[in-house]
């Protein structure tokens, strides 16, 4: 700014400006100059520079001004968001009184309630709008002019069809112009733009500031440890060639230089690499609203192409197209969820609210000199309000170190894709959770058994696309066994690959499905009845859930959806009601469906995912990554804890209306059986598919393997049910794995198993077989090749042989230990090509 202007400004101000102020006002000229440079083009190049500088000042004036609006706009919202939380803990207060009979639950307990309504509010957000993506779905799965290599890699691997992808990119980019000629990548590209475009106004409208860019938005998921790798000069220099050169120009409307261009991209870089870190103070709090904000930085680079997207993404992307896509509504749905429960500035109301527990609960608020956030507040499930707060809010999953973060999600990646390749067989208890939680919501047997058999059927399973019952594998949800996030890398993609193929995606998907269709029909029916008319069960269930009376009066004036002879329950039934508030009821309802097919099928709930991450610790630090590889696999002994266990001893036996199983006695009774009965038949198949006749089942210790197996003492089954029968480096080895982890279990197999045992065996003149055990870890650890379905042929096919060869005399210990232990034959012997009969199954009785 001259001296001249810099007169002007303080003159018209009425005092002297600091540096900072003047700088701050000539960076908004700039920057509205160079957006109506952007706007008018040629136009704007014809003006002179005092014509320009006035039409910069009068777009910065209004800017400002609009601004200023919506920042008193944000401090109304917020106020009114703290007076409807002050509401929604009241009433969460009041209903835990309820069940309590008059026993009130501290407000730290009843901010971490919120938060978990919170949580099921996010996801509902992200089903609601993943629904509407159906033709980018169908687009994306295309496999048209695809080689029959990459058509098994979009199999296999989820990969992507660049002929496709390429097509898409463009519509998108174009608007769906139609101008690659591809119907199928038209219609995809316009979902994705309806749908974001919905998103974006929805945010805005409850505080956010994301502008709308003129052409097609392509989400842009980076990959920070290849961003840091490359380092900023390299980065910027494979950057600049990809670039729209024509959204890059000065404040008269002239294209930028390179160096210029380098100058305005330069701290992109720094953005990118940090995620955003580089631009906070220290000691300051990082809420949605920062992350938002750094999202900008994606926004600041303009493709000039398809060709060009696609070419960064290749060199310093994240996961194909669909994943990018898929991230994005998840996290606009995140911030959508954040601001509309907790206002434009969630963090700061956070803040607020764990002071104001602190002070009510009676528990000092102390601060730790370079911690942010409060510490020492009450706990629940083992964790603070703030570690509730870590998670839902997104900052547990930030890498701190990428490289670390990588490093050790693909040893993780590496033992989910070894170990979990029979894990649909342990989910037979699925069917225990599954019965158990269609009874506790009253919901007909015989429609959740029906519904089932249903999902085998395209049209059902459209239906339940359409309407928000959106497949895990689907949506890139948490893997329930694995408890994490699997990403689309190498490591990744065998791992994904894995759960497909053993069919565990199929059985979780179809499942929980099911439930959902199952609930969604049982809601269509409790929606004729008004609020003061239901039960107190049922009244007492829907507010547990976060749905309030003004919410139920929506529900209830709902077009129900009608499919094949049945009512529904659907978002657009709700949206056909036309009023103002059905965004956030559809949000509250399918959050409500998915929340409950959570219970019926497992998966991680915030409470679990809290603990697994020792208290929301970070993504790529030593002690988050110790923490998420000392708890995989144990999400769902967790969760049967955090949602069964929590739900058997809140249960509102005596409330009007409640059914049979809410009894602590029934739920605890009916999880305890059914799940310790369908833990014996996966067992027993377990047995069967290794070959083995049937264990006896009249002993009391196949009982306790039952017991175990079917997962209803949660994690407490998992640490105190290991057979100190087995040989030392066994039980020893799977004692550590239960405690520390599969990665930790795997260390103790080499350091126990591999080496201690056999150096004694060693010394005592035994026979010592380290080759054989050693192919055996290996083993354990390698994709495909421990598929429930194929593992016993594989076997008999070459492994039993090598192992043999290593260690003379393997097969020979391996039927004796198998009698020893359980007085068990093989029906099909180990190292022999072919069965030589059927399975014994009179050996279950003891005979």
């Amino acid at each position: 700014m001259t001296p001249q202007c810099r007169d002007a400004v303080n003159k018209a101000a009425g005092r002297t400006l600091s540096s900072a102020e003047i700088k701050n006002i000539d960076d908004r000229l700039s920057d509205a100059m160079r957006q109506q440079a952007r706007r008018r083009g040629q136009e704007w190049a014809g003006l002179t520079r005092e014509q320009r500088v006035l039409e910069g000042a009068k777009q910065a004036m209004a800017d400002m001004k609009a601004a200023a609006e919506r920042k008193a706009q944000n401090a109304f919202r917020q106020v009114e968001k703290t007076a409807e939380l002050e509401d929604a803990l009241d009433s969460i207060v009041r209903q835990a009184g309820v069940q309590k009979k008059g026993k009130l639950i501290p407000r730290s307990r009843a901010l971490v309630r919120h938060m978990e309504q919170t949580d099921a509010y996010i996801k509902g957000i992200k089903d609601d709008y993943l629904r509407r993506l159906m033709d980018l779905v169908e687009a994306t799965a295309d496999t048209k002019d695809a080689s029959l290599g990459r058509r098994m890699m979009m199999f296999l691997f989820d990969a992507d069809n660049p002929a496709m992808s390429r097509d898409l990119v463009t519509e998108i980019i174009d608007n769906a112009s139609g101008k690659t000629g591809n119907e199928l990548a038209r219609r995809g590209a316009r979902a994705w733009l309806d749908t974001i475009e919905t998103m974006r106004t929805r945010f805005n409208d409850a505080g956010g500031d994301v502008g709308k860019l003129r052409y097609g938005y392509v989400p842009q998921p980076h990959d920070m440890g290849r961003i840091q790798a490359a380092g900023a000069v390299e980065w910027t220099n494979k950057v600049i060639p990809l670039l729209d050169r024509t959204r890059y120009v000065r404040e008269d409307g002239a294209i930028m230089s390179d160096a210029e261009l380098r100058e305005a991209i330069g701290p992109v870089w720094a953005t990118l690499s940090t995620d955003g870190l580089n631009e906070l103070m220290p000691g300051e709090f990082r809420g949605p609203g920062v992350l938002a904000n750094a999202g900008s930085a994606h926004r600041t680079l303009h493709f000039r192409d398809a060709d060009a997207y696609m070419s960064y993404m290749a060199e310093f992307g994240n996961g194909s197209v669909y994943d990018a896509i898929v991230q994005h509504v998840s996290g606009l749905a995140r911030h959508i969820g954040l601001v509309e429960r907790y206002g434009p500035s969630p963090e700061l109301q956070m803040r607020t609210q764990f002071d104001v527990a602190a002070k009510e609960d009676g528990f000092a608020r102390h601060v730790v000199p370079g911690v942010t956030g409060p510490q020492n507040l009450p706990t629940t499930f083992a964790n603070s309000p703030q570690a509730y707060w870590n998670v839902l809010a997104g900052y547990a999953g930030v890498q701190a170190r990428p490289n670390l973060a990588q490093i050790a999600q693909d040893i993780r990646n590496i033992q989910t894709a070894g170990k979990l390749a029979g894990a649909v067989i342990s989910s037979i208890t699925d069917l225990g959770t599954y019965f158990v939680t269609t009874g506790y919501n009253k919901l007909p047997y015989w429609e959740a058994i029906r519904n089932i058999g249903r999902q085998f059927d395209k049209e059902t399973r459209d239906f339940l696309d359409m309407h928000g019952a959106i497949a895990e594998s689907m949506a890139s949800d948490l893997n329930r066994w694995a408890g994490d996030h699997i990403r689309n890398n190498l490591t990744g993609r065998l791992a994904n690959s894995t759960m497909k193929l053993s069919l565990m995606n199929a059985w979780t998907d179809g499942l929980r499905r099911a439930f959902q269709m199952t609930m969604m029909g049982g809601l269509a029916r409790l929606s004729k009845t008004k609020w003061g008319d239901l039960t107190e069960w049922d009244r007492s269930h829907l507010q547990r859930k976060g749905l309030t009376e003004a919410d139920w009066e929506v529900v209830t004036r709902a077009q129900l959806t009608r499919f094949r002879d049945s009512d529904f329950l659907t978002p657009d039934a709700i949206y056909a009601t036309g009023d103002a508030a059905a965004p956030q009821v559809v949000a509250k309802v399918l959050g409500l469906i998915r929340d409950e097919s959570e219970y019926a099928v497992m998966n991680p709930d915030l409470a679990t995912r809290v603990v697994q991450t020792w208290g929301g610790t970070q993504r790529g630090t030593g002690k988050g990554e110790l923490a998420r590889s000392v708890m995989q696999f144990k999400s769902f002994p967790i969760a049967m804890i955090s949602r069964h266990w929590r739900r058997m001893m809140e249960g509102n036996r005596d409330l009007d209306g409640a059914p049979a199983i809410s009894n602590r006695l029934a739920y605890g009774m009916a999880l305890g059986v059914s799940l310790t009965a369908l833990g014996a038949i996966a067992f027993q198949t377990k047995q069967v598919l290794q070959g083995k006749d049937p264990a006896d089942m009249t002993s009391p210790r196949f009982w306790m393997r039952a017991l175990a197996q079917g997962g209803g003492l949660g994690i407490v089954g998992d640490l105190f049910l290991v057979d100190p029968t087995e040989s030392f480096g066994d039980s020893a080895a799977n004692a550590i794995k239960n405690i520390g982890g599969p990665t930790v279990g795997s260390a103790a197999d080499l350091v126990i198993k591999l080496g201690i045992e056999n150096a004694w065996q060693g010394a005592a003149g035994k026979d010592t077989h380290a080759a054989a055990e050693g192919l055996q870890i290996a083993r354990s650890h390698l994709p495909y090749i421990n598929l429930w379905y194929a593992r016993a042929a594989i076997d008999r096919m070459g492994m039993h042989a090598l192992q043999e060869n290593l260690s003379p005399g393997y097969l020979s210990r391996m039927k004796q230990r198998a009698r020893r232990d359980w007085g068990q034959g093989f029906w099909w012997a180990p190292g022999d090509p072919l069965p030589e009969r059927a399975p014994d199954l009179s050996t279950a009785g003891g005979q």
